[in-house]
């Protein structure tokens, strides 16, 4: 997987991820560039960095997935976020104070030196203010993650994860029209939603069968994306669209204000009955 062959896909991923959320420069495309001449491997399945210790100086994934996770005593483990290419290995924060949750390897993992980005005011404003969004988008992921865990049905949480992965690997070119690679074993979805394996086996089948969407040998389907969305009460992550872009003249989109309480497909009863799990 560390081959130079596959150079030119790491530039891509860096350079597709900031100018998604700012207005580069062409020194600041050239800086991205170098960053992803050099990257480093990780093994699946190992500990980036444990928990209770200062994180390492800042990465940033291009190529591999990773999880930020707790564990508790008993072996069991919850993924709090799914770390892609054009993440940052770990949430970004400029005190390195000791980390309440350890990552992990879930694939075979390339990441870049990432502390010049964490580094880049004031002589490169634009990733500079990528860097700002960033930070605004783990805030916006973390609080779909919650609100997944709390208050969505099975079917709901899948519809939700998946639609959240495509939307986040779109923006760095690694989801083509409805689908997407998504490597997770269905031990690593259970951990993320919360499920057990019988359940995230049980949910994944029956939306299958729904013709809603389709998991299996490494792909993710989005076969019907609209009813999807209204499963998931699905909504970009908060704040993206209205996020001004420097240097764009183009006029920035309206945020758009969601109606409370609007019932949607999973709130009117999207028959769970079908798929055991937690409601």
């Amino acid at each position: 997987m560390h081959s130079a062959n596959h150079q030119p896909d790491h530039s891509r991923v860096l350079a597709l991820g900031f100018s998604a959320l700012a207005s580069l420069s062409d020194t600041e495309n050239d800086l991205l560039r170098d960053l992803a001449e050099k990257t480093r491997y990780h093994p699946p399945y190992r500990d980036i960095h444990a928990v209770g210790i200062a994180p390492p100086p800042p990465r940033m994934i291009v190529a591999g997935w990773a999880a930020q996770y707790r564990q508790l005593a008993n072996g069991q483990r919850q993924i709090v976020s799914l770390r892609l290419p054009g993440d940052f290995v770990a949430p970004w924060k400029p005190l390195r104070l000791p980390s309440s949750c350890a990552v992990a390897a879930l694939t075979e993992l390339e990441t870049v030196n990432a502390q010049p980005l964490a580094d880049a005011e004031p002589a490169h404003p634009g990733l500079a203010q990528a860097v700002r969004v960033m930070a605004h988008l783990e805030t916006a992921l973390l609080d779909d993650q919650i609100m997944r865990l709390g208050r969505q049905t099975a079917g709901g949480r899948f519809a939700h994860l998946m639609l959240e992965l495509h939307e986040r690997l779109g923006r760095v070119g690694l989801a083509k029209d409805d689908r997407f690679a998504m490597p997770l074993t269905q031990e690593a979805l259970a951990d993320v939603l919360g499920f057990s394996v019988v359940h995230v086996n049980r949910t994944i089948q029956q939306l299958r069968r729904d013709r809603l969407l389709d998991v299996r040998n490494g792909m993710a389907v989005l076969t019907q994306r609209e009813q999807l969305q209204e499963l998931a009460n699905w909504t970009p992550p908060a704040g993206l669209a209205a996020l001004p872009r420097r240097g764009s003249a183009a006029p920035a989109p309206q945020l758009m204000e969601p109606a409370l309480f609007q019932p949607g497909l999973s709130d009117r009863g999207y028959d769970m009955r079908r798929v055991p799990g937690l409601h």
